[in-house]
């Protein structure tokens, strides 16, 4: 964090009261105690309200939809983020096409998906930021099929809501903290220490021991062993944790302890090739101000936390203090070890910063090519070519700032966005919004959480250019089969695929929330005469499942096969 002093975000001014609450004991500790909740409560207000700050307010000319469904009041507006960008429909072969698929079932409020092997998907609401729903205890997750519609309810015992997630390397979902407490005005959001694991052949969850610490709004991440490492995280008592822990899918234990460090909730996190965890500046933080009154943020840099806990920083983003509900992506192949930052808020910003890991001793963050769009909310979805979706957002958490702009960066050094086909009219992806590829190839979006509106129930489905011939028919895919069901680092394994095929790219397993997919990555592996080699280190290609795409000379994809690399 940056400022006249270097303080964590929770702390700074509350230092003093938290002392008295620890000194005085009884009657006035008891007191104290309820006024540093309230403190906190009123500070949590201060970092996670997704919404646009007073003085932004612009007049929109975007017509709204009266539903009056409304989730809390409406505090203000932003500007129109499309104003300056262009959203004539383009022929399918260069904008993609874009359909609507059956809707979720209205109220399910779905914010959290992992997709398992072969596919299967796993949708968590939770209480799904409905506090009556909360009080009643009548927490759900559904296993879902996005072409059909068809989903199967799931009841859970805890609130998973806001938890953090991804797809394990033994095959199952972790779901790592939830809502332990609602924010009231005297009480702040209390993380949970639960932990569930879900077996996608059983279709259910099983409890696990709980965590050290309580989390809610952390980062769940794969790690060159097949752990998962869990950060950061508002804890059981709605502080902001500083405190991160490793989950065994096979043991079921918390082993090896990583060391400590503070991050914003969500925090944009990555395992490099080097084997350290690269904080890209991104998560989910408004900057509070200290005692000093200057503006605070944390610092961009590489986190070792099994060697030492050291970190190295490195320059700060473009309008650090705007970075707040942006997203972050990598750019292309992961060998490229090249990552975009992009977006963010307040005011919503069009900005992007690009990053070369493996440039120097010494890497440092560069403008990269601006959105089309100023926006916060966005998602960005990694594709098989090589290529960068972005899509959904807006320059407040209303609907009628929400953007219809989507945009795809060709490749990795691509120097602008090229304009894609806009979200279908009336559609929006706003806060807790997610978007993710499909096993075949193309990108499925859901969920929408405008503040004082209604919520979004659609979901919808992007076929990229690639999909596409150039004279706008569909394009016949390459064929592969034959994939091995288990794959080891360094063998060679033969497959089967047409003889058009040219590239063959290992994608991994998406589990999103809130715009961010802390585990998405492209690795391409060595092909040639028929045969793939898994020429990938544990630090590029985790352990863990995989989906195999073979890409032919005219650019389409294949239909995915899953693997599991060990």
């Amino acid at each position: 964090m940056s400022g006249v002093r270097l303080r964590t975000p929770f702390l700074g001014a509350l230092v003093a009261t938290l002392t008295v609450g620890v000194i005085f004991l009884g009657g006035a500790g008891a007191a104290d105690a309820k006024d540093s909740e309230r403190q906190r409560a009123n500070e949590q207000e201060q970092l996670i309200d997704p919404q646009a700050p007073l003085g932004t307010e612009a007049k929109s000319t975007k017509n709204v939809s009266a539903q009056a469904e409304l989730d809390s009041p409406v505090e203000t507006k932003a500007a129109d983020p499309d104003s300056a960008s262009d959203l004539t429909k383009l022929p399918d072969n260069q904008g993609g096409n874009w359909e609507k698929l059956p809707s979720l079932p209205p109220g399910s409020n779905a914010y959290h998906l992992i997709m398992g092997p072969k596919g299967k998907i796993l949708l968590i609401a939770g209480s799904g930021n409905n506090s009556a729903v909360f009080e009643a205890g009548t927490f759900k997750a559904y296993l879902w099929e996005p072409t059909t519609g068809l989903q199967q309810l799931t009841n859970v015992p805890d609130d998973m809501f806001c938890a953090g997630h991804m797809l394990m390397s033994n095959g199952e979902a972790i779901a790592a903290g939830g809502t332990k407490g609602y924010k009231t005005g005297t009480s702040p959001w209390k993380g949970s220490k639960a932990v569930y694991t879900f077996d996608f052949e059983s279709k259910s969850f099983t409890k696990q021991q709980n965590m050290y610490d309580g989390r809610w709004y952390p980062s769940v991440l794969n790690t060159r062993g097949g752990y998962a490492l869990i950060v950061g995280g508002f804890d059981a008592g709605g502080k902001n944790s500083a405190t991160s822990e490793v989950y065994v899918p096979w043991k079921g234990t918390y082993d090896p302890r990583p060391g400590n460090r503070e991050f914003p909730l969500y925090p944009h996190i990555f395992l490099t090739a080097n084997a350290k965890y690269f904080f890209t500046g991104e998560g989910w933080t408004k900057p509070a101000e200290d005692a000093e009154g200057s503006q605070g943020y944390f610092h961009p840099g590489f986190w070792d936390p099994f060697k030492g806990n050291t970190y190295k920083k490195v320059n700060d983003l473009t309008h650090p203090t705007r970075r707040g509900f942006g997203t972050s992506c990598w750019l292309g192949s992961i060998r490229r070890q090249k990552i975009m930052v992009m977006g963010g808020g307040w005011p919503a910003t069009s900005s992007t910063n690009v990053i070369d890991l493996d440039s120097s001793s010494s890497p440092k963050y560069k403008s990269g090519p601006p959105l089309r769009a100023a926006k916060a909310y966005a998602s960005c979805v990694n594709l098989p070519n090589g290529s960068v979706l972005e899509l959904g957002g807006g320059s407040a958490n209303r609907i009628e700032n929400a953007s219809q702009e989507v945009s795809l960066l060709k490749s990795a050094t691509a120097k602008s966005w090229t304009a894609m086909n806009p979200l279908p009219k009336g559609e929006h992806r706003l806060y807790h919004s997610m978007a993710y590829l499909a096993d075949d190839g193309s990108v499925i979006t859901l969920s929408s959480n405008p503040k004082g509106q209604a919520r979004s129930d659609t979901v919808l489905r992007f076929e990229p250019p690639y999909l596409f011939n150039p004279d706008g028919t569909r394009a016949k895919r390459p064929t592969l089969s034959e994939v091995p069901e288990l794959i080891k680092y360094g063998q060679t394994y033969p497959i089967n695929v047409s003889s058009d095929v040219t590239r063959v790219v290992m994608m991994t397993a998406p589990s999103p929330t809130h715009g961010f997919d802390a585990n998405q990555r492209q690795i391409p592996v060595e092909y040639a005469d028929g045969k793939i080699t898994i020429n990938a280190t544990t630090s590029l290609a985790p352990r863990g499942y995989y989906r195999l795409f073979a890409i032919n000379d005219k650019g389409a994809v294949s239909i995915a096969k899953w693997t599991h690399l060990r």
